[in-house]
């Protein structure tokens, strides 16, 4: 996911290295190679590593300047007068931040507030303009037009506004103007300090140290960890495929010790063929084979998750975080699926609305629905009681933190 951090006003935009090497195959591949603390393996490798952790330094101040010039006044911050909640995280890549979100909503409508999200929705032809995906009683745009994750939110929820934008004050006063809301959330919004918010929820993955870490682009940190001490709930998510959660747990709570923390998994719930749009019991895939077509920012963690139903993966095209296929090259994969007598091509729930597009799929690809789940009760409680705080704030518009 890119993040725009800058010095003053728009003059010093960092957001273009990472959308370059999220968007862009070989920038991807090779900016994984150099990433964090992977050894380099080749002179450009090496290269590449020096460069970046020149850069980092750059980049490290115009997060800096971007986050205190906010917090001193020395750049507007707008309010709204609504209940905002951002859920965000740290890092470059996939936490589980649409299906907490959907988590998030789920458990907001049990508490009957009325909710909208608001989303930049990267990866669509005008990130700037305002776009009404979903006005409560159905789908108003594509993914082209709205960016998947927001599409993808709107079917998961059915009946929640979303819109995109990549200036929350106005898609929230859009939102507030146009729907009966009182809570605004803001997906993919920790780094977004042009816009007041009453809780900051940031999710960990907890299958990678934080003290192993980098600043763009050195690595795949937005921020420095210390910033985890700002937010008022902290979710590690993918706790069931970590190898080192007491180490990352022991981290977050050295750089937030006042800051609630609770643990998530983010599991595969239920499966559907998207040509017929009939359901397909999980223990019906156990013992099956898979060819794997995924874009997210995460793919080694949709592999476990996959491989967790019973499904064994055959073989896989992982596409860049948001990245398409055409119809034709769809076509082409599900052709090599069947010769190789593979029983199914499976997508994300992500990638699902994207190909639904495309019209006419052929029968055999399934799509994975994946939903964020807490630990245990105490988890779920701990969740429940720092979001309920959040809520109970007054919504002035000159509040401060």
């Amino acid at each position: 996911m890119p993040f725009s951090p800058c010095i003053t006003g728009r003059f010093f935009h960092l957001q273009l290295i990472p959308i370059a090497l999220g968007s862009c195959p070989i920038f991807s591949e090779f900016f994984n190679r150099i990433a964090d603390q992977k050894r380099p393996r080749t002179t450009l490798e090496s290269a590449g590593q020096l460069a970046a952790s020149a850069a980092s330094s750059v980049y490290a101040a115009g997060a800096f300047l971007d986050r205190f010039l906010h917090d001193a006044g020395l750049r507007p911050r707008a309010a709204l007068p609504a209940v905002v909640l951002s859920v965000g995280n740290i890092s470059v890549g996939g936490t589980g931040k649409t299906p907490f979100c959907i988590w998030l909503l789920e458990y907001l409508k049990r508490e009957n507030r009325q909710c909208a999200i608001v989303s930049r929705g990267y990866g669509r032809d005008d990130e700037d303009q305002l776009m009404v995906v979903h006005d409560g009683q159905g789908l108003r745009a594509s993914t082209r037009e709205a960016g998947d994750e927001p599409v993808m939110l709107a079917r998961a929820l059915g009946d929640v506004p979303v819109i995109a934008c990549a200036d929350r004050h106005k898609a929230g006063t859009y939102a507030l103007r146009k729907f009966s809301v009182d809570t605004i959330v803001l997906d993919d919004a920790f780094q977004h300090h042009a816009l007041h918010r009453q809780g900051d929820i940031v999710l960990v993955d907890s299958t990678k140290r934080l003290s192993s870490l980098r600043l763009l682009p050195r690595g795949t940190l937005r921020e420095s960890p210390s910033v985890l001490a700002r937010a008022h709930l902290i979710v590690l998510t993918r706790w069931n495929q970590s190898k080192c959660r007491k180490a990352v747990l022991r981290e977050v709570r050295n750089a937030a010790p006042s800051v609630p923390v609770v643990r998530a998994n983010v599991e595969i719930t239920s499966a559907v063929e998207l040509s017929s749009r009939s359901a397909i019991a999980l223990e019906d895939l156990a013992g099956r084979t898979a060819f794997l077509l995924c874009g997210v920012a995460n793919p080694d963690s949709v592999r476990a998750s996959v491989t967790a139903t019973g499904l064994k993966i055959t073989g896989s095209r992982i596409l860049p975080d948001h990245g398409r296929v055409t119809k034709e090259q769809l076509l082409k994969l599900d052709s090599v699926r069947r010769r190789s007598g593979t029983d199914y091509l499976v997508v994300t729930e992500k990638d699902a609305v994207k190909l639904a597009e495309l019209g006419n799929l052929p029968p055999g690809i399934i799509a994975l629905r994946a939903r964020m789940r807490m630990i245990s009760d105490g988890d779920e409680t701990r969740a429940h009681a720092a979001i309920s705080s959040r809520l109970h704030l007054k919504t002035l518009r000159g509040y401060l933190r």
